[in-house]
């Protein structure tokens, strides 16, 4: 065979190659944008409410919502997570993970539409109130009244219970078991009420509070709601207050003295003294829970009137809005189980432990509500809840029942539920801000 005919026979297996070689790049790259776009379109639909979250299909078998919690705990391998609470777990912990149906997906959202924040409902992420609250910052230009209100400053004197002996610090937060921990903290941990610097650099070698424990405790936004009610409705009341204007007059009006007041809520012939109603269930007759009522559709949510109406995040963070150094944050909903682990950590053993005490939780000033709760309508609960969002995304607290649903007016005038949001700067944020009304 001539030198020429081998050459011929050379460049055309040669071309064969080549053009294989096209036809194989461009299956793969359409195959490989086909299933991003797959991805990406899931993802926009489990987070919409389309489609319920079940597992991509992949070449391992799908398992059940039971088989898939419980593999999360086993020691094998867990198959891929599809909630939306997952991923934006772990784009805040910028964890790595290679699950190409889901996470891919919400990094992908970010990248691209930066100005689209990802969205989740709010207790739904694998953080405890403390890893989420570090991810928080409060707008300032939204909620200044309450970081004023939460009085922190540049968090280089915050008011703390303060234990020297077990390097404890505890910080207080109104109507969420603050009277039980700061009696706790005196009682069990020798602490005295005192100031400290909770900036992160306090923390670190060499600095103030090097080695400090820093807890809190929060409760759930809704119930909390109540309570601070009734804190402030007395405390601002013509009897109690030397001011001769109330932002809400109507709150008070008829009412121009405690016994007037104690009246409304323990009439005359429903008693044999007023000592009766000290620590009785409320008899009123809708009278307190109509202005109550009233008040939440009047309230804008961001000028309290009131420190005991701040909420509980800017408590917890400086006047920057960024968040204090807390180390841990205990939920009031197990106040016992909370202080039973915290005396277990730093005493050695439970409280329950010590002469038959049982968790040393101690009432406070929990007297009854004085408006009858049973009378609050199911609008003016989630209307608290929507007053009350930064709480429960920053806390990674879940909605009560009556608050979840598509029960609230977005600005496209759709009725959806609330939501939380994460931004391209991996920050925690209420999806909807507090309005006049729901409408």
């Amino acid at each position: 065979m001539s030198s020429s005919r081998r050459t011929n026979h050379f460049n055309t297996a040669l071309a064969a190659l080549f053009a294989m070689a096209c036809i194989f790049s461009v299956v793969m790259f359409t195959f490989s944008a086909s299933a991003t776009n797959r991805a990406y379109k899931y993802q926009q639909q489990v987070e919409l409410g389309i489609r319920n979250p079940k597992p991509m299909p992949r070449s391992q078998p799908s398992l059940q919502n039971d088989e898939l919690e419980e593999s999360t705990t086993s020691s094998v391998v867990s198959p891929p997570r599809h909630q939306i609470g997952d991923v934006v777990s772990d784009i805040l912990q910028a964890s790595a993970d290679k699950d190409f149906g889901t996470k891919d997906a919400g990094y992908l959202k970010l990248h691209d539409s930066p100005k689209k924040l990802l969205q989740f409902s709010p207790g739904t992420l694998s953080l405890n109130h403390s890893e989420a609250l570090s991810h928080c910052w409060t707008e300032t230009q939204v909620y200044f009244n309450h970081l004023a209100q939460g009085n922190r400053g540049d968090g280089s004197n915050v008011p703390v219970s303060y234990s020297d002996q077990y390097k404890l610090a505890y910080v207080m937060l109104p109507k969420s078991g603050s009277s039980t921990a700061r009696h706790m903290l005196k009682e069990e941990f020798n602490a005295i009420e005192t100031k400290k610097p909770l900036l992160n650099s306090s923390f670190e070698q060499g600095g103030e509070m090097e080695g400090v424990t820093v807890i809190s405790f929060v409760r759930d936004p809704l119930s909390r709601f109540f309570s601070q009610y009734d804190e402030a409705y007395v405390r601002t009341a013509p009897w109690q207050s030397k001011s001769t204007s109330h932002p809400f007059p109507y709150l008070h009006e008829g009412l121009h003295s405690y016994q007037d007041y104690e009246d409304v809520f323990c009439p005359p012939d429903t008693r044999r003294s007023r000592k009766d109603c000290v620590f009785r269930q409320s008899k009123e007759n809708g009278t307190l829970a109509s202005r109550l009522e009233r008040f939440v559709f009047d309230y804008n949510g961001l000028d309290p009137f009131d420190v005991h109406l701040t909420l509980q995040v800017p408590m917890l963070s400086f006047r920057t809005g960024r968040p204090l150094h807390i180390t841990q944050i205990y939920n009031t909903t197990d106040s016992q189980g909370g202080w039973n682990a915290i005396a277990k950590q730093f005493l050695g053993k439970t409280l329950e432990d010590k002469g038959g005490k049982k968790g040393g939780v101690i009432a406070g000033r929990s007297y009854p509500r004085r408006f009858n709760s049973k009378l609050v309508s199911v609008e003016a609960q989630r209307r608290i809840c929507e007053l009350s969002l930064l709480d429960y995304c920053c806390l990674n607290i879940p909605l009560p029942d009556v608050c979840k649903g598509a029960h609230y007016t977005g600005d496209d005038g759709e009725k959806r539920d609330l939501f939380c949001t994460i931004n391209s700067r991996r920050h925690i944020k209420p999806g909807i801000l507090p309005k006049k009304t729901l409408t």
